[in-house]
């Protein structure tokens, strides 16, 4: 509460009318801003008026709609230019574990991107725990039981993925059409509920849970995955960890600029 006292009010109210400008329909109109963002239309007139004087929203034509403005844009330039967004929502990531661990609900978050041809994980966040349960970054994960791969891999064509899961599966001499279209069957599953799992796919009694984060064009940019072992972590589809997991993802892909569909 103090550090929110200590901020400017105002720079929030901007935040918010940028991401309503991004999650609706541009040029925008006035009313459907309002709509968007819950805010009067009379204070958003106020702001955007002041919005308009620094350059971060410009009018259109006929003055009725409005959309990013100059410099709003050579903020983005730049922002496309920084080694990685990631590194932006780090606190987030962060305060995320030490909410899990506080719930006993995973003992350690991690961040999973496709890199040529797999899935790897990029970055792990862990509080004080008596067991280290990470793998190490780099490592390449199995597309058809790790829960950060198999997230991934939902997400991307079939053939691109197809090759992968045949090569897999025979390295697991179970390589037959019926689990083929099992693992198939399972990336359908993954993306219709937004969340994926896998039950001690690296390590007895060691469990994992996996949703996507977006960027603004819609891609998946990484999956966020909580790592627990059981019986304190059962990884559930249904379960409260999953329902955090994904509130999180949303919450920051909205963060990057994703505008999901109606």
């Amino acid at each position: 509460m103090q550090a929110r006292q200590q901020g400017v009010d105002a720079a929030e109210v901007v935040g918010e009318i940028l991401q309503g400008m991004l999650q609706t329909s541009r040029p925008v109109r006035l009313k459907d801003l309002e709509k968007q963002t819950g805010i009067a239309s009379a204070k958003l007139h106020r702001y955007l008026v002041s919005m308009l004087r620094s350059g971060l929203v410009a009018k259109s034509a006929d003055g009725s709609r409005y959309d990013f403005g100059l410099l709003a844009y050579r903020i983005g330039q730049l922002a496309t230019h920084d080694p990685d967004e990631l590194d932006l929502l780090e606190p987030f990531f962060k305060d995320f574990i030490d909410q899990l661990q506080d719930d006993d609900l995973g003992q350690a978050v991690g961040i999973g991107r496709w890199v040529g041809t797999g899935a790897t994980m990029v970055k792990w966040f862990e509080r004080d725990s008596p067991l280290s349960i990470r793998s190490n970054p780099g490592a390449q994960l199995g597309i058809t039981t790790s829960a950060t791969a198999k997230l991934l891999a939902a997400y991307l064509p079939a053939e691109v993925t197809k090759p992968l899961v045949l090569r897999e599966l025979k390295e697991r001499d179970c390589l037959t059409n019926a689990n083929v279209k099992l693992v198939f069957n399972d990336y359908a599953n993954i993306v219709s509920a937004g969340v994926a799992n896998s039950i001690g796919a690296r390590r007895t009694g060691l469990n994992a849970l996996s949703t996507p984060l977006f960027d603004q064009s819609g891609k998946v940019l990484a999956a966020i995955t909580i790592l627990g072992m059981a019986p304190n972590f059962e990884a559930q589809l249904d379960g409260r960890a999953a329902e955090l997991l994904m509130a999180l993802g949303r919450q920051l892909s909205l963060k990057l600029g994703f505008s999901p569909s109606p």
